[in-house]
Parts: structure tokens; sequence; C-alpha cells
């Protein structure tokens, strides 16, 4: 069997569920079923992917996702926003994956998480408040419980009983994890795939469609 694209896919996601903590021994389990007998994944290899899968060169963000995050904290952080109750809202960020891994791929992709114990005058200086991810929480998506451990990250920012929305491309680890976890559930649906399938106003295409959505919610 060679090692094309299609054939390292598959043993790629189920390794990388089975194993969370160490990306260097996913990459190795993955290549491991290809090589002749006492062959071994060069560290080199494994170095380059690790690497690659760390950082923004494995990653591409869809076009709307800066802006998006740019018009998000200016909002945040004008005096109107206190009005409108845009001041409130605080981003967070679900991933079946490890903490560490999740902020250096959007760090080094120009999205910047706010680091613990650091306040900003505004909120320009960053643009996800909190990560919540299955190797820190212990559980998974589409697991409620994911959900409650980030309940539980958001409250030690800021107390209070909040209206939490969940926005994903998944239909059965987003959007329906996120409404069987008691929170409300948006789907970027950008291709249209879903359309019919789910309530309309739970539907968008796009992130500036999102935002309108988000101005609309109740905050907290």
């Amino acid at each position: 069997m060679s090692a094309t694209p299609s054939n390292l896919m598959l043993p790629f996601l189920v390794t990388m569920r089975r194993i969370q903590s160490d990306l260097r021994q996913v990459i190795r389990s993955t290549f491991s079923p290809f090589l002749s007998d006492n062959a071994a994944v060069s560290d080199e290899l494994v170095a380059s992917l690790f690497h690659r899968f760390s950082s923004s060169e494995g990653y591409r963000l869809y076009d709307d996702v800066m802006p998006f995050f740019k018009q998000l904290h200016n909002w945040r952080s004008t005096s109107s926003a206190s009005v409108s109750g845009l001041s409130q809202v605080r981003v967070g960020i679900i991933s079946n994956s490890d903490g560490q891994r999740v902020r250096s791929i959007l760090d080094s992709l120009g999205i910047h998480v706010k680091e613990a114990g650091h306040d900003c005058i505004t909120k320009k200086c960053y643009d996800v408040d909190w990560v919540a991810t299955s190797f820190d929480t212990g559980f998974e998506k589409p697991s409620h419980k994911i959900f409650d451990s980030a309940k539980a990250v958001d409250a030690s920012s800021l107390g209070g009983e909040c209206e939490y929305l969940h926005v994903g491309d998944s239909l059965k680890e987003d959007y329906h994890a996120a409404l069987e976890a008691g929170w409300q559930g948006v789907l970027i649906d950008r291709d249209g795939k879903y359309k019919g399938e789910i309530p309309e106003a739970t539907r968008v295409a796009n992130l500036p469609a999102l935002m309108q959505r988000i101005k609309d919610s109740q905050k907290c």
C-alpha cells in the first residue's frame, strides 16, 4: 500500500482522536502502517510535520475571518458598544485538540488569545478571550461536557449569567452538540449543504451574516 494523501487521511484522523497528548506520536502512528519492517519515521520528518500543523503553514483562513475579528473587537471597544451590549461579548474557542497547539496556530494566523492575568485598557489587544480544548478538559465535541467545561472557563474570567452561542461548520459536533448542551447554535454553511435541514435563523453562509446574528442575540 502506498502512502498517498487519501490513504493517510483516515488513519491520521483516527489516531488524532486516540492520542491527543502528543502530536509527534500521532505523526509516527499515522505513517507506521505504510513502513516496511524495521523502518522508522525520521525525526526530521516528524519535526517538519509537527511544525507545519502547529503553525499557519498547515492552515488557511477564509477571507472573511480577519475582517470579522477586526469589526468585532472594534465594536467591543467603543463607547456605543456598552449601550448595545457588545462590550460584554466574549469570544471563546472550543476545539478537539490541545490548548498549547491551538494558541500557537491562532497566533501564527494573526488571531491573538488573551493571556491569563493580562487585562487591556481596550479589547483591541486580543481577539479571543479564552480557549477550551478536549485535551485540557478531558472531553471532546459532541459531548455536552466540553461545553460545560467551556462555561466554567468563561465564568472564571467574568462572572454572571450569560447567553452562550456556539458557531461551527459541523452539523453534529457543533450545531446539534451545542443545542444538546443548552447553548444556542449557529451553523456556518458556506456551500448551502444543509439548507432546509435546520431553521434558517440558525444557519448563516458567512461571517458577516454571523455578525448580524450576534448583534441581534441576547447578551449577558
